[in-house]
């Protein structure tokens, strides 16, 4: 399971990303400690090398919200105002709805070494029609999917998946669009570790 990434690479296509949480830092060798990056754009960047954050990695206000390091609900609802022109109240409610960790993680791995708790891509709508086909297949249940308003990819993806044990499924927002090669006509989804059995044999 250590290269659970690459099968899934192999039988649905793109890059698959293994998101491993840590309570102390990891020894591991070759990895990248990257700085004043966002959520995504990491996950984009450890394709090609395997990375690790920590809450002084993360410059997304989002982000460190949603992973429990910096939970400055002020200066966040702020910038997403500015960003959206959605009222406070509007992100008020949307902000206690969104995921996040309540008690944090020290570091996050990306394609770290070892086994990892979830895993993500960004991919096509035709390839998330194959993953809920084989998951009723398997489970003879729908795909229930909730998609987030905030924090789309670190919490929509990375922690939902985390927290509840599920399936979770995004469109994105802005800035994973931008700054984590989310192209127009992909869509992002993670997949717990407690249910890679379902698509792989």
């Amino acid at each position: 399971m250590d290269r659970i990434n690459w099968r899934f690479s192999d039988k649905f296509g793109s890059h698959w990303i293994k998101v491993k949480f840590y309570k102390e830092k990891p020894k591991l060798k070759e990895v990248r400690r990257l700085k004043n990056v966002m959520f995504c754009e990491a996950t984009k960047k450890a394709i090609i090398q395997p990375i690790i954050l920590d809450k002084d990695s993360i410059s997304c206000l989002g982000a460190q919200y949603a992973f429990g390091w910096k939970p400055d609900k002020k200066r966040l609802l702020e910038t997403c105002q500015s960003k959206t022109q959605a009222s406070i109240a509007n992100l008020k409610s949307m902000l206690s709805r969104a995921p996040r960790f309540r008690k944090p993680f020290k570091y996050i791995g990306l394609n770290t070494e070892g086994i990892p708790d979830l895993i993500m891509t960004y991919t096509s709508a035709q390839e998330i029609m194959n993953l809920t086909r084989l998951y009723q297949r398997h489970t003879g249940k729908n795909l229930d999917i909730l998609l987030p308003g905030m924090m789309t990819i670190c919490g929509g993806i990375a922690v939902k998946t985390y927290l509840e044990g599920r399936i979770t499924i995004s469109f994105g927002c802005v800035d994973s669009r931008n700054f984590a090669d989310l192209r127009r006509e992909f869509i992002a989804v993670g997949i717990p570790k407690d249910l890679w059995n379902i698509f792989i044999d």
